[in-house]
């Protein structure tokens, strides 16, 4: 759906997959190349992800990677065949753009999280890869536990939870695809954008009143965002205002072994009890 993924990275997550009693069929542009960075033109694309959102047999759709292009073929995605049988729709980072125009167009959940090219196939630890099934078989409560460290403003909220990467949130802003919950939990992650440009694209949602009554910061990784020390100072002088509890540094992102985060589902965020908590299911059983 964006950009091309190296083969034998894919071949190797798929064996993890089959593995584990998962029949996996492999798209066919998978490693396809246009321009350099997209696997596949735009019809192409569209082609190959509309023929499997039709196919009734399926039971859920991992990505491979990231990248960029998910954007460019939002308008012609067949969001009746994802209104008529809901799957998991499981990835990060590009896919982001795809989560929202289905949280848009369908009223539906997604999950933000583990992808082919990266975490499949450089493997999960034992815990996230637990989490992940836990919560792809229903079950619940489902109790993510944080440390101290991580806290960037106490409190408690909750709220159903929302959010991906911060560049294609920010990106989709004031497009139709443009998903935004008022009295949410907002989650965030990035790569590669320093931090000015974090600051940059946190200052554009709160300009277009975004940030005003949202319950939550959830954030994950900010991987080659700045140091440690950096980010830390940003996110405490950015948020000092808010009062609604914001952590930071959760296992989910461009780093790879990603926690399992479902778009739409009611989530406790306590920074007493230094937990993330989902008492609800996030799929039916």
């Amino acid at each position: 759906m964006s950009s091309p993924s190296e083969l034998p990275r894919i071949e190797a997550a798929a064996r993890t997959l089959e593995q584990r009693g998962l029949r996996v069929t492999l798209a066919s542009n998978i490693d396809h190349r246009h321009r350099g960075y997209l696997a596949g033109d735009d019809d192409e694309r569209l082609a190959e992800l509309n023929r499997y959102l039709r196919f009734d047999d399926i039971d859920a759709f991992f990505f491979a990677r990231g990248g960029y292009g998910a954007m460019r073929i939002l308008d012609g995605i067949d969001y009746d065949a994802i209104r008529a049988n809901p799957r998991p729709i499981v990835g990060f980072s590009d896919i982001t753009a795809l989560h929202q125009a289905v949280a848009v167009k369908c009223g539906i959940a997604s999950f933000h999280g583990p992808m082919l090219n990266l975490d499949w196939a450089e493997g999960l630890s034992p815990a996230i890869e637990e989490w992940f099934w836990s919560m792809l078989a229903g079950d619940a409560p489902l109790i993510h536990h944080f440390e101290r460290a991580q806290v960037v403003i106490d409190g408690e909220a909750d709220g159903v939870l929302f959010g991906g990467c911060l560049s294609l949130t920010t990106a989709l802003t004031g497009t139709p695809y443009d998903f935004w919950i008022e009295d949410g939990i907002w989650f965030f992650e990035d790569v590669d954008e320093p931090v000015y440009r974090i600051d940059r694209m946190l200052t554009h949602l709160r300009l277009s009143g975004r940030l005003k009554k949202i319950r939550a910061v959830v954030i994950g990784k900010l991987k080659g965002c700045g140091s440690d020390a950096e980010i830390e100072a940003l996110l405490r002088e950015f948020f000092a205002s808010s009062n609604i509890p914001v952590i930071r540094d959760l296992p989910f992102g461009h780093q790879g072994d990603n926690l399992l985060m479902p778009i739409g589902v009611p989530v406790r965020v306590s920074t007493r009890d230094l937990t993330l908590t989902f008492a609800q299911p996030a799929v039916q059983r």
